[in-house]
């Protein structure tokens, strides 16, 4: 038979077979050879945005039924469902209801990641600093709306691997409208959670690319960038910002020890979120110190709009 997992999990499929491989191992090894034998596990992306509910969001949706449900959630129209092809004795013909079976999923995670994920981070964090409490709300300013899709196109789009027929570009499209939608209210201050945890898959592993290739990347400078300067803890009026990660107290010691050039130089040196090796490399550090530079001179509205 087999097993489909459903969680927003990157490579879903894999993970849940090295789970149920190693409990079936513990119990019966004779187990696990069969299930590795007869059960697959295949791989699937879901994408639709689902903000956090908020107190209005359950109230507006109480007011809509008639009755209040504290599990209430509201989403976009959009849904993608993305599904390996690796089924055991044939599957469900959920493809002639929207989903899509492929031979990879890996790519779409990776394009959903980058494009998606990476220009939220992008505009989460640039967007908070500028004022804007919503993705939503930063599409209403053109410079962001043009960063966003110069992003998507010519940064992280350059660093997929997709199957032959994939529009990029009118993915890109579809994203900025998606990003536009004011029913969803999807505030900036909640993607920038748990940066620590999220910028080495949505901008650093792009920018890596483009060291070793060559290609341009400013963008993602402007969004690590950002970032950091969001990390201080006070916003560009002088208010405080409530960061949420779990590195905060690294964050909150650097804040109180370091300014300028030198307080970006010791969060390279947290080497849970930059690794290695971009510490070292001359072209990200003074990329990056320089972005960050502009933002504390600048400001987050003025630096989107120069790039």
């Amino acid at each position: 038979f087999t097993v489909m997992s459903c969680d927003n999990v990157r490579e879903n499929g894999h993970v849940a077979k090295v789970a149920v491989l190693g409990l079936a191992q513990a119990r019966d090894p004779q187990l696990a050879a069969w299930i590795e034998e007869n059960v697959t596990f295949p791989c699937t992306m879901v994408d639709r945005i689902v903000p956090a509910a908020t107190p209005e969001t359950l109230q507006e949706i109480a007011d809509q039924l008639g009755v209040y449900d504290p599990c209430a959630i509201a989403c976009e129209p959009f849904r993608q469902w993305v599904i390996e092809d690796n089924f055991v004795n044939g599957r469900p013909d959920w493809d002639k209801v929207g989903a899509q079976f492929v031979a990879d999923v890996v790519p779409f995670e990776m394009m959903k990641l980058r494009m998606l994920n990476g220009s939220h981070s992008f505009l989460a964090y640039l967007g908070y600093l500028g004022g804007y409490e919503t993705i939503a709300d930063t599409m209403t300013n053109p410079d962001y709306r043009k960063a966003a899709f110069a992003l998507m196109m010519q940064e992280q789009a350059p660093t997929l691997s997709m199957p032959e027929g994939t529009d990029l570009n009118a993915y890109a499209t579809l994203l900025i409208e998606r990003f536009s939608n004011p029913s969803l209210r999807h505030r900036t201050w909640q993607i920038a959670m748990d940066g620590s945890q999220k910028l080495p898959q949505r901008l650093l592993d792009p920018v890596r690319l483009h060291l070793q290739n060559g290609g341009s990347w400013r963008h993602l400078a402007l969004g690590v960038a950002g970032w950091m300067r969001y990390t201080q803890g006070v916003d560009e009026q002088g208010n405080a910002i409530d960061v949420v990660d779990p590195m905060l107290a690294e964050f909150q010691k650097i804040n109180a020890q370091y300014q300028g050039a030198d307080r970006v130089k010791a969060l390279l040196g947290l080497s849970g979120i930059f690794a290695d090796d971009l510490p070292q490399n001359a072209d990200f550090v003074g990329a990056v110190t320089a972005a960050y530079q502009q933002l504390c001179e600048r400001g987050a509205r003025e630096c989107v709009a120069a790039l």
